[in-house]
């Protein structure tokens, strides 16, 4: 499988996230109570896989990588994906801070903002840099970028992973979103 397609997956899974914050921040917005806790849940969702593996394996797998073969034209766009990355990981934060501090209102904002711009930014991801990554890796060096992402997923983190996908996929039930797709077909599980 070529390395791109795994990040592909995986953005499946955070565009799902996203379905599921949205609703909620509809929820508030329309006066509506949304427990704490699974507000915490998405986040966690969010952070984690998102974040910490998904953007991690980015960073520290896929990029470089490009950075190596490109030229400043790509070194020029891989600088923007990663500020957006950082821009995701401070609404986050803004999502965090209104729900300690029970502020509605701010959690819809950030909700709805981290939302378009993730969105925005795995369509760039998937429309510009990946298809630019497959353009210009070679076979070998896409080989060896899979592997590694492969072997990013060790056993225990593998284990986490498959636990946030369930989480998911119940937040999806609860709040009324039917995705096309189910965790079954991710080989997390």
């Amino acid at each position: 499988m070529k390395a791109t397609r795994i990040l592909m997956e995986e953005h499946q899974y955070i565009l799902r996230s996203l379905d599921v914050i949205c609703e909620m921040a509809t929820r508030v917005a329309n006066g509506e109570d949304v427990d704490d806790r699974d507000v915490d849940c998405i986040l966690q969702f969010l952070q984690a896989f998102g974040d910490d593996h998904h953007q991690e394996k980015e960073e520290a797998i896929l990029f470089p990588a490009l950075l190596k073969a490109s030229n400043a034209e790509e070194h020029e766009c891989l600088c923007q994906i990663t500020f957006e990355h950082n821009q995701q990981r401070s609404l986050l934060e803004g999502i965090e801070d209104a729900l300690r501090s029970r502020k509605g209102m701010d959690f819809v904002y950030y909700a709805r903002r981290l939302a378009e711009l993730v969105r925005e930014h795995i369509k760039s991801e998937d429309d510009e840099v990946f298809k630019r990554a497959d353009a210009i890796l070679s076979a070998e060096e896409d080989d060896r970028i899979a592997r590694e992402l492969a072997a990013y997923d060790t056993p225990h983190r593998a284990e986490r992973l498959r636990e946030l996908l369930k989480r998911l996929v119940a937040l999806e039930f609860k709040y009324g979103i039917h995705p096309n797709t189910t965790v079954e077909n991710h080989h997390y599980v």
